[in-house]
């Protein structure tokens, strides 16, 4: 049975003009209490804490003993959960550095290959891998990261983070728990400086909170810490005392909310967004210009005597900003979300209008790799192995404790024979002690030997090690990362194919979260990245044809409708006197035309080893340039090609053309390239 149900609508008009700036608030903070109250009754929602403290390795600790102590027990401990979180953070990603855009119209082909080369720059420039690597993270211990893909205006390029506490994303009246896009809208909780406010916002905002270090671990201390704040021990009150006091910095919660308004502009009633019956949504600015009148004539010139052209004064509005646009009647008035900034002690809001951004969908992708049709979080690694590795602590220290007492064995002292004295100043650790005693005096000393460790105890141990790896799925990524011991007729296929079905379904779920970033890359690439950017990164092969059509210096073509053309493959009159659409609404039909693709096992490093086995058997089939195959086999210096030698047959001539070939070494039987090469070390 499917439980997904389409997402409700706004519960009343949260218009610019008919709703004031204080109810829209009210709304807003009823929402963030639902979605926290949501959040807060998942199933293991209490863990997510618990499995932080074990990351960080301060759960499960016993009191520590005074220093002094004879008899102090053990406090060994290991910290295999954060181990499993880092293999898994590493091993998960460990993909391609890159994905493949496709298009049907071959018109569009270099444009693919545009985005692709700027997704592998970006991705390699910014390092991807490590934000994604802080999402696997949190999603070890809350079952589930975000990935908040946005423009940074600090360094003028879109930027990702995946750092963000997966309870501080706070779903809109979710609709199902596989996606984002199911719910109402989206919540970004944050705790920022009043400064930050002042700098992006040019608003002065009371604090609601000290963000120094030391308030927030005495509010740690105190059991009143928010999900917000940052993750500090609990120190006990003697160090407390002894902590320097940091300088005060006042701190505020900042909400961004992306929500869906569906609303159309009807031009009923009239705001301060309406210019007759059209909608300005957005940052513009009205700008004075003079247009000759066609109906008035000034004074003859007295020179030529033809008579002077009469300018008049008109105004027009221009965008500040990419996303600003016009909305005219019956139109959606947020065709790309809406989006909200306020603090926790705003009168109004900081921001309300457009998103930013011009793909139809919240920029906050969820990473779900172990979903639950009925948690939100789904099923965090580390829940499952919290039990065993408070047991795996605990036979550790039987096992330190056995050999402190092997060490240091106990004595049975005869009060009768064994003075005070003696006894506190004897030491059985120490090497050959002496003992005077006097048998006809009582039994002296005795010397405890304690028994030998139990066996079973050491099996104990090797079994919740591997049951945590398996577990966690952290034996199977390593075995699949390790190829070379594999027996020799062992194929990249019966690689992939000995996955477990766990491993198969992450690495699905990895593809299409892929997928889903991808193409919000591209939307960020159309929308942000203008000619000069591009021909800095890819060069002079930045350029194409669409760049200098009636919309110059963007990889939109002017025209993308079907009924802009005519049947000679031209714009048509009507078109050409309308002039091109908004670049927004061409980006949305340009970009529907390409696909995503990723390779199936992209996941797993063995994917790219058939991929080059394939590369390599095609050049020396010759029907692969060599430049193709150094470019898979990732060798570097291999060159700039001419911008004319784009496809793999122009390669192949423009290869001929130099005189290369695959040559192949005459001694020695030939190598089929159906299995990866292999180290083998000999000692006679």
């Amino acid at each position: 049975m499917d439980t997904s149900v389409s997402p409700p609508t706004i519960g009343f008009d949260l218009s610019l003009a008919h709703t004031s700036d204080d109810a829209i608030l009210q709304w807003l903070r009823r929402q963030v209490e639902e979605a926290e109250a949501f959040l807060q009754a998942q199933p293991n929602y209490g863990r997510i804490s618990e499995s932080i403290e074990a990351l960080n390795g301060t759960d499960d600790s016993p009191a520590i003993p005074a220093a002094t102590s004879r008899n102090a027990l053990s406090t060994t401990r290991t910290n295999r959960v954060a181990k499993i979180a880092e293999d898994m953070a590493a091993l998960m990603t460990d993909i391609r550095p890159f994905w493949d855009y496709q298009v049907a119209n071959r018109r569009f082909e270099q444009h693919a290959a545009n985005y692709g080369k700027l997704s592998t720059y970006w991705y390699q420039r910014r390092n991807i891998d490590l934000r994604w690597g802080d999402a696997i993270i949190y999603h070890t211990v809350a079952g589930t990261g975000y990935v908040y893909l946005y423009w940074d205006p600090a360094i003028e390029d879109l930027n990702c983070r995946g750092s963000i506490d997966p309870r501080n994303i706070l779903p809109i009246r979710p609709g199902n728990y596989d996606s984002l896009e199911s719910c109402l809208g989206v919540v970004v909780k944050e705790k920022v400086t009043t400064n930050y406010i002042w700098d992006n916002f040019g608003v002065e905002v009371a604090a609601d909170s000290d963000g120094s270090a030391h308030t927030l671990m005495q509010r740690m201390a105190e059991g009143v810490a928010d999900v917000v704040s940052p993750i500090f021990r609990d120190y006990r009150a003697q160090q407390q005392k002894t902590e320097p006091k940091l300088a005060r910095v006042p701190t505020t919660v900042l909400y961004t909310c992306f929500l869906k308004d569906r609303r159309r502009n009807t031009s009923k009633d009239r705001g301060t967004a309406y210019h007759g019956n059209t909608m300005y949504m957005g940052q513009w600015k009205t700008e004075e210009y003079e247009e000759p009148d066609p109906t008035q004539f000034g004074p003859p010139d007295p020179v030529t005597g033809a008579p002077t052209i009469v300018y008049v004064k008109k105004s027009r509005r221009i965008p500040l900003n990419n996303w600003s646009y016009k909305v005219e009647v019956g139109e959606p008035i947020y065709p790309h979300r809406r989006m909200i900034i306020w603090t926790s002690n705003s009168a109004k809001p900081l921001y309300d209008g457009p998103s930013y951004y011009w793909c139809d969908e919240f920029p906050i992708h969820k990473l779900t790799l172990n979903p639950l049709p009925w948690s939100w979080f789904g099923r965090a690694p580390l829940w499952d192995l919290l039990g065993l590795h408070r047991s795996l602590n605990r036979l550790l220290r039987v096992v330190d404790d056995h050999a402190a007492q092997v060490a240091q064995p106990g004595v049975v002292l005869d009060k009768n024979n064994v003075s005070k004295a003696q006894a506190e100043s004897f030491d059985t650790r120490r090497p050959g002690y002496k003992i005077w005693q006097n048998p006809l005096a009582g039994k002296g000393i005795q010397v405890q030997i304690p028994p030998p460790l139990d066996q079973g105890i050491w099996k104990h141990i090797d079994w919740i090690l591997n049951e945590m790896g398996d577990l966690s799925g952290v034996t199977d990524l390593r075995r699949m990362m390790n190829l070379n011991q594999l027996p020799s007729n062992s194929t990249v296929e019966s690689i992939l194919n000995s996955m477990t079905p766990a491993l198969r379904r992450r690495s699905r779920i990895m593809e299409a979260f892929t997928r889903s970033f991808a193409r919000q890359l591209a939307y960020g690439f159309t929308q942000f990245y203008t000619l000069p950017m591009r021909c800095v990164i890819l060069g002079p092969g930045a350029v194409t044809m669409d760049d200098f059509d009636y919309d110059p210096g963007t990889l939109i073509p002017a025209y993308v409708d079907s009924a802009d053309y005519g049947p000679d493959g031209e714009p048509t009159q009507g078109a050409l006197m309308r002039g091109p659409l908004p670049r927004y609404d061409r980006a949305r039909s340009f970009l529907q035309g390409f696909v995503f693709k990723i390779a199936p096992g992209s996941l797993l490093s063995a994917a790219q080893i058939e991929q080059k086995l394939i590369y390599l058997q095609l050049a020396r089939a010759g029907w692969m340039d060599i430049f193709t195959l150094l470019e898979t086999l990732g060798i570097p210096n291999v060159g700039p090609l001419p911008d004319d030698v784009r496809t793999i047959v122009d390669r192949l001539q423009y290869q001929a053309s130099l005189g290369l070939s695959m040559a192949a070494n005459a001694a020695g039987r030939k190598a089929t390239g159906q299995e990866t090469p292999r180290i083998t070390m000999k000692e006679s």
